[in-house]
């Protein structure tokens, strides 16, 4: 495996793929995960996110001025008195929090018609998407890219997100594959790709460990993205799992599996499986 941050969650990889058919799922549940915990001290992770943001803040720190109120608001979520000193400093203090603490976050508030949109952010580790290109933007238009998602789960995350209870972290996780263990998939950033030749032994599969929590005081909420990436192969080692990935694959829809970028890799996969 590759080396995480002993704070880093671990993947339960039976239930990340679980025993149906493919289908898109938000299977929300809480968490005691201490998420808004800082790094005990510095480390290769963090440091790594500093000189991301540092250059290419462009690409990894979208900002709007009506994100200062929002990111406040997630400061309060930290009991440590390093995060006291980035109180009312902007993005700047975003960029500051990145470098004491390991996953990505994207902040939202509700317009005046109800909708959350994207406000700001700081993400080191995108799978293949652009943050900057997200700013502003309500979640359905984020979201519409993804083949089906909105027609399938729209509704359903609009109310998730209306009905966020406060003082609670609500969680689910969401994976992929890529052909590089990087975790800095920016689509300005050359890399591998999945394809004919890939086996499960030169793949690499991408769990997103995602977090929400409802900030009522600002109206918004903070959507909390901490990556781990881990050799597929081993994976499938976990008992229980390779025939439960098989049938995802299988079972993904040709225009999901060409947006996720593994459809030139998928008959080879499943082949070697």
């Amino acid at each position: 495996m590759l080396p995480m941050s002993t704070a880093s969650p671990v993947p339960d990889f039976v239930r990340l793929f679980r025993a149906d058919p493919y289908r898109f799922e938000f299977g929300a549940h809480s968490s005691d995960f201490p998420w808004f915990t800082l790094a005990s001290g510095p480390d290769m992770a963090l440091a790594r996110r500093a000189g991301l943001l540092a250059a290419h803040p462009d690409r990894h720190l979208p900002w709007t001025p009506a994100a200062a109120a929002v990111l406040d608001g997630l400061l309060d979520w930290f009991d440590d008195d390093r995060v006291r000193p980035l109180r009312g400093r902007g993005r700047e203090g975003l960029a500051r929090l990145a470098g004491l603490w390991e996953p990505d976050v994207v902040l939202l508030r509700r317009d005046p018609a109800g909708e959350f949109r994207m406000i700001g952010g700081c993400v080191c580790d995108p799978s293949s998407w652009d943050p900057a290109a997200k700013l502003g933007l309500r979640v359905a238009e984020i979201h519409a890219p993804v083949p089906g998602l909105n027609e399938q789960l729209g509704g359903r995350i609009q109310g998730f997100l209306d009905r966020l209870p406060e003082d609670t972290v609500i969680c689910r996780e969401n994976w992929g594959l890529a052909a590089v263990p990087d975790r800095n998939l920016h689509p300005e950033v050359p890399r591998g790709r999945l394809g004919p030749n890939t086996s499960p032994d030169s793949a690499w599969l991408r769990v997103e460990h995602q977090a929400f929590r409802a900030l009522p005081g600002v109206q918004g909420l903070v959507f909390v993205i901490w990556l781990t990436v881990h050799p597929l192969q081993e994976v499938l080692e976990t008992p229980g799992v390779a025939p439960l990935f098989r049938r995802h694959l299988e079972t993904m829809p040709p225009a999901v599996a060409e947006y996720k970028g593994l459809a030139a890799a998928r008959e080879t996969l499943l082949r070697r499986l």
